[in-house]
This record gives structure tokens, sequence and C-alpha cells, in this order.
């Protein structure tokens, strides 16, 4: 391919080279489980609902070469009985000039031990979106075959899957949990078709383990590790997490990214249903130069219905035997 004179291909090098994936990526992963792993669906036996959104890299990107990498979406998630669960994952991931839209659809099978342990199997699927605004980027010779001359779009069949273990009890851990999972099993290899020429954008193959645990210090202090691995074969990369949980309403912590981030979190519970976090990485990578930090917000809300059944009024009736 022909040299070009972008800001973007940075951008995107330098997103592959300290993350080395497709995939978004999420400082607050332990409350956005269902992005990497449908068989999280169902299993807070509630309907859960979270809005998530990540600006990343600060002040890296501007003028030519677009926006910085931001993400955006949410995450539906509820049980459908006590074995079964439904969840909807739809997110959009900007990279300068390049939009990515996902949307899965999730569904799981829970099976539970004697010891109250259970066991969720998940699968999802859906679709992977991209579109790049060709029209925006500068090539320093024209006519490339690679390299469109207008916004072009391609799309692709995505599926994932996914296994999540969970247990009231380990020791003096509570609500211990454990998930294995893989993305875009189908490696989808998504075109860009236009005048005089193209470009194929597979899809990578992208697994996930994660795990955590509460420890209660006291009645009103807990701590609360979190540890995610993601590799796509080529790069590995590891968060290791820890909050502490006061009154189970205040939450602050921090969490190491390998090669990339170290990250302040806080959060606060508003009602036992609605809670809201924050974080900001602060860059350790070598374009620490370039960029000032991330943020992430993430806001969510679980609730249980209640149903009432209808009372059937009582009808009055007259028989022969007591006219």
């Amino acid at each position: 391919m022909k040299k070009l004179i972008l800001t973007i291909v940075s951008i995107g090098l330098g997103k592959l080279a300290v993350m080395a994936q497709q995939d978004p990526q999420y400082t607050q992963f332990f409350l956005n489980k269902l992005a990497y792993n449908p068989a999280y669906a169902g299993t807070e036996e509630k309907i859960c609902g979270t809005l998530f959104y990540r600006s990343q890299w600060l002040g890296f990107a501007g003028g030519d070469a677009g926006g910085v990498p931001t993400t955006f979406g949410l995450n539906v998630h509820s049980n459908i009985g006590s074995k079964f669960g439904l969840g909807l994952h739809i997110a959009n991931d900007e990279q300068g000039f390049e939009r990515n839209l996902n949307a899965m659809l999730n569904a799981s099978y829970r099976y539970t031990f004697q010891n109250s342990s259970v066991l969720s199997f998940g699968v999802a699927g859906g679709f992977m979106q991209k579109n790049l605004a060709g029209d925006k980027l500068k090539a320093r010779d024209g006519g490339d075959p690679l390299i469109p001359n207008a916004s072009v779009t391609g799309i692709g069949l995505d599926l994932n899957a996914g296994l999540y273990y969970m247990m009231p009890n380990l020791w003096r851990f509570q609500n211990v949990y454990a998930g294995l999972s893989a993305t875009h099993l189908n490696q989808s290899n998504i075109r860009y078709d236009f005048v005089g020429g193209g470009t194929d954008n597979p899809l990578k193959l992208h697994y996930y383990f994660v795990t955590g645990a509460s420890y209660e210090l006291t009645p009103a202090l807990a701590i609360e590790p979190n540890i995610l691995v993601k590799t796509d074969v080529a790069k590995t990369t590891i968060d290791v997490n820890a909050m502490v949980m006061f009154n189970n309403k205040i939450r602050g912590g921090l969490t190491y990214r390998s090669s990339d981030a170290v990250s302040i979190l806080v959060g606060y519970k508003f009602l036992p249903e609605l809670m809201v976090g924050y974080s900001y990485d602060f860059t350790t990578s070598n374009i620490i130069t370039y960029s000032s930090g991330s943020h992430e917000i993430v806001l969510r809300y679980c609730f249980a219905p209640k149903f009432t059944p209808k009372e059937t009024p009582t009808v009055p009736r007259l028989t022969p035997r007591f006219l």
C-alpha cells in the first residue's frame, strides 16, 4: 500500500500495539460483563440495564485525525425463570474516521448445584458493522486500490460464547465468580467495497477470563478484588483491580492494566437499585507524551419486578337450599 499521511493510522496502530485487540477496552469491566461474556445474562435474577461511555487517550487526536477513540452503548439482561437468561448488548466504537457498531442478542442456561453454586452456559449472535469515512482520508498518492475515496460500509455475522460460574462462599470470600468466554467465534471478514478496489477487515478471535470476589473486613467495609485476562493470542493484557466498598454505598479503588495504564475508580449507590461508576486512566505506555488519559462512566440500574396476583371478586349466588 502506498504511504498515507494519516494520523488515524497512528491511532489505530497505537491501539493495536497497546491492546492487541479489536474489541473495546473497559476499565470497569466488572460492571460490564455482558459485553464479553453471554453466559452472564440473567445471573443476577433481576432486570439490569447498564449505560457506558468511554473517551480514550484524550488529546491524542483532533483535526485531520478525527476524534479520540470513543465507546458508548448499553446492556440489558434478565433471568427468564430459574434456568434461563436473555440479554442485549449494543456498542458503538469509534476510532478516528472508523466506526464499529456491534449488536448482540445473548441467551444463557443456568445449572444450580446442591451447594448453591451456579454454572451458566451462554451464546450470543448478532452483527458487526464497520464504517470508514474514506472521503476524509488524505493519501499522498491517489488511485490506491486499497484506499477508499468515499464513505464505505461493511457488515458481517458475529458469534460469541461463554461460561460463568458463581459460588456463594469460598473460605472467607463471598460472591465468588469466574468466567471464560470468546468473541468473534466465526471470525467474519467484513469487506469495504468501493469503485476501483476493496479492503478486507477480518475479525480476530478474542478470549476472556474474569474472576473476582468480596472479602468482608467489617460489617461496614469490604474489599472486592477483580481480575480480567484478555488475549487474541498475539498479545495478552491483564487488568488487576481492587475496590473498597463502604456501607454498601460508596466505593473506590485502583486498577493496573499491563503495559497500558493505572486507573482510579469511584462509585456511589444512590439507591439499592441505582449506582454510578467513574474511572480515570493514567497512561503508562509510549503514547503518554500525546495522551492526557481516559475517562469512563457507567450507570447501572437493576430491579426485581413485583407481580401482584389479580383478585377475583366474590359473586353472591343463591341456591334453592338457602332461599
